[in-house]
């Protein structure tokens, strides 16, 4: 049998077709899915254009922009990036995502000034506002910019610009999507950023103006409750998809976005020197000198892990907030030439990279940390440790500063303190750590590992006291020390022996200085300590058991006499206050049950977005220790027994819960009336608290001491929280002045600058800092 076979060309014709009809499949299945895409962008922009046409006999002289074709600028401002291109990213997609939300008190406000001439520059406005109704300036020039005002070389507004002003008109869009400008319903007059005025030099009159105010409104009032409904729904869709592609091109997860937004990431130093943006207000008359800031700067490190077949990263993160490694921040306010110039320094760079080599924190010595795991076996508690003094950014040094603190020969310092007895020595220009020394190096005197870490200055003797404890077995000795610059080299002004307790501050008057000693517990007494890194898992608080104050001498160095109280915790005190008629001492102090306070600030209780545990805040409660004299005659004759011991007595000066609480430098150790201190607004306002407005503080209270029927000024901002404020006096009285604190903004992941009047509480100046500055249960202090 034959078979024909067919040609080479004849055989491939078939596949050639079915090849053909396959491209030609895909082909069409593209331009399927091109088709769809162009009709959801149609679909997308289809409200803008009615709007727009709608108004289109209100602007037929203005030119009519493409919709579709106008790109969107996104520019990255180098002196505004954060911790890495990541966060700069999710900062500057959530600053632009929230424009749309404007409140409503915000939205009729449509000024005249330069329209943006290119994409570039409209992204650098939309990127300049802190929220929808808080506009940016340089420090030398009122803010004048919108990105909906419009230039008066041009004709008017687009019909594009005016149907976006439609879009930003709605309140009710605001509320529902979170936008941080919204006034809450326990916001003040106070809380609310001046609106943005017009620029005067705008030759379009004002009464065209309200003109095209009233048409929006107009339209905006006809719309009917369909469109209104398809309206947010698109808009919540818009943000949606903006997060989700926010955090696709960021690599980032929403526990990371989470983080961010708690203010607790990881802090990004600016070693020079950068202008701060006023954003609302003017430059404060007659302020100058140097706001220092110490907070949590790194609280998760890095560090590489080898597994079977690849290598691993994992990360280390702190418990407690208070042994985060520090970030230090300076900010120089400088009246001739009315500016504000920023700095930061990350100041344990060094401990850092410990971190990341032993892959936790190998301590020094006990107690070293407040509530943090290690990550260390018991084995590293064998291995030899360098002292504090073998790299100037080896120590974390995070709880307290002391300003020109005289230390290694110079007076020209800033020095910054733990609990441990670490002294980090600072240059105040350039905030580059010096070196890092402990107490035992100043003076073989100085004995103890734990110290007290805010010293107290005696601003007309120039002296820097403290309190040092050297933790045995059975008790401990607590040692007073000064260091002035007469006495560098420092001195023991007393000693005496008590219970281990947890004592982060102290007083000092004229003559005494009072050291209060907590109620605390030891399992094992010193044998527990010795073995353990945090100092919260040694002790326990025991409420059983009273306070001790310790009265000691300046003038005798000695113990005087001893008081005690109820069982009680404080972290800070307010003022004491000597009084020679009745031979007492009045100590004001913010007052807690129990240590609760310190426990409750682990970073990943405050990393949620709705912590049912806020930080707790105190009272403030006023000892009275009488007849001291007297007292010291018995102390003295009965050789130190503590067996008949007289009482403190208390009252509550202020029912308001407050912390972290300042004064008029000016009135330290004497008669004051006003203190200025931190809260929550809920509480302080008295209403029910919200667990969605966070855990830490969120508002700045100053409240009168003398007289409880004075209501509180408070000033809070939705969605902020500030630092602990600060009291730069103006002149001699004892409130006219001005109040600095640093506020962390959670909705566009930055911090501000806010400057209020003591007097009213108004705002006076809000600047933007470079980078978001972390949630700090640090301090501050203000050099002229």
């Amino acid at each position: 049998m034959t078979t024909n076979a067919l040609p080479p060309s004849a055989a491939s014709e078939p596949l050639k077709s079915a090849g053909a009809e396959a491209n030609t499949t895909a082909v069409k299945a593209d331009v399927t899915v091109v088709e769809a895409d162009a009709t959801a962008v149609e679909a997308n922009a289809a409200a803008v254009e009615d709007a727009a046409e709608t108004l289109q006999p209100a602007a037929d002289s203005a030119p009519k922009k493409n919709l579709e074709t106008a790109p969107v600028a996104e520019i990255k401002d180098d002196a505004c990036t954060t911790v890495n291109p990541s966060v700069d990213s999710v900062a500057s997609a959530l600053e632009d995502s929230s424009i749309v939300d404007v409140p409503q008190s915000a939205s009729a406000v449509v000024g005249t000034a330069s329209t943006p001439e290119s994409p570039r520059e409209a992204g650098r406005i939309s990127r300049s506002l802190l929220s929808p109704v808080l506009s940016r300036s340089s420090s030398k020039a009122p803010a004048t910019s919108h990105p909906l005002q419009n230039s008066g070389d041009s004709a008017g507004p687009s019909p594009a610009e005016l149907a976006s002003a439609i879009l930003l008109k709605d309140s009710d869009t605001a509320r529902a999507f979170g936008s941080a400008a919204v006034l809450g319903s326990g916001e003040s007059e106070r809380t609310a950023f001046s609106p943005l005025q017009r620029n005067s030099t705008s030759p379009v009159s004002s009464g065209s103006m309200r003109g095209i105010h009233a048409e929006i409104a107009e339209v905006s009032d006809d719309e009917d409750s369909e469109d209104k409904q398809r309206r947010l729904f698109k808009a919540a869709e818009l943000r949606r998809l903006q997060r989700e592609q926010m955090a696709q091109n960021n690599n980032l997860s929403s526990e990371d976005i989470q983080i961010m937004r708690s203010g607790l990431s990881n802090a990004r130093e600016y070693v020079t020197s950068s202008e701060l943006r006023v954003l609302n207000g003017a430059f404060p008359d007659g302020l100058r000198g140097s706001l220092y800031l110490l907070g949590p700067g790194q609280l998760d490190i890095k560090y590489n892990v080898q597994r079977e077949l690849e290598q691993a990263t994992r990360v280390f993160t702190y418990g407690n907030i208070m042994d985060a490694l520090p970030l230090l921040s300076k900010i120089l306010f400088d009246p001739v030439s009315k500016t504000i110039v920023h700095r930061s320094r990350l100041i344990a760079k060094q401990a850092a990279g410990r971190i990341h080599m032993e892959h936790g924190v190998n301590t020094k010595v006990p107690g070293a940390l407040y509530l943090t795991d290690t990550n260390q076996t018991v084995l590293s508690k064998f291995i030899p440790k360098a002292p504090h003094h073998a790299s100037p950014e080896g120590e974390c040094c995070s709880q307290g500063i002391e300003l020109f603190m005289p230390l290694q020969g110079s007076s020209q310092t800033i020095v910054c303190t733990n609990h441990v007895g670490a002294l980090q020595n600072i240059d105040p220009a350039d905030l580059r750590p010096r070196s890092t020394v402990d107490f035992k190096s100043v003076n073989s005197a100085f004995k103890g590992a734990l110290s007290c870490p805010h010293m107290q200055y005696d601003s007309n003797t120039r002296e820097h006291f403290t309190v040092l404890q050297d933790v045995g077995f059975r008790s401990t000795t607590y040692s007073v020390v000064c260091i002035s610059e007469t006495q560098p080299e420092g001195y023991v002004v007393a000693s005496f022996t008590a219970q281990v307790s947890v004592l982060h501050s102290f007083a000092i008057t004229q003559d005494y200085i009072i050291v209060p000693i907590y109620p605390y517990d030891s399992p094992l007494g010193g044998m527990s300590y010795r073995w353990s890194d945090s100092l919260l898992e040694t002790l326990s608080f025991d409420h059983s058991r009273p306070v001790m104050f310790y009265i000691i001498s300046r003038e005798y160095r000695r113990v005087q006499c001893v008081y005690q109280a109820p069982s009680f915790f404080a972290l800070h005190q307010i003022n004491a206050v000597q009084e020679s008629a009745t031979d007492s001492v009045a100590i004001d102090m913010v007052t807690y049950d129990d240590d609760t306070v310190l426990r409750r600030m682990q970073i990943k209780e405050l990393r949620k977005s709705s912590s049912a545990f806020p930080v707790p805040t105190g009272v403030v409660r006023r000892f009275q220790l009488n007849g001291i004299t007297m007292e010291a005659t018995k102390y003295v004759g009965s050789k130190g027994s503590l067996s008949l011991i007289p009482p403190a007595h208390s009252r509550i000066v202020r029912a308001e819960r407050i912390e972290l609480c300042c004064i008029n430098p000016i009135v330290a150790a004497r008669p004051y009336t006003f203190v200025y201190a931190l809260g929550h607004s809920d509480t302080l306002r008295g209403q029910p608290t919200q667990s969605s407005v966070g855990a830490m503080y969120n508002c700045i209270v100053k409240l009168n001491t003398n007289d409880s029927s004075v209501e509180p000024l408070i000033w809070s901002r939705t969605h902020c929280f500030p630092s602990e404020p600060v009291f730069v006096p103006r002149n001699d009285t004892e409130d006219d002045g001005y109040v600095l604190s640093v506020f962390f903004d959670s909705m566009r992941i930055t911090s501000c600058l806010v400057v209020l009047d003591a007097q009213t509480f108004n705002e006076v100046l809000i600047a933007q800092l470079p980078a978001a500055i972390p949630l700090s249960f640090g301090h501050a202090k203000f050099a002229i």
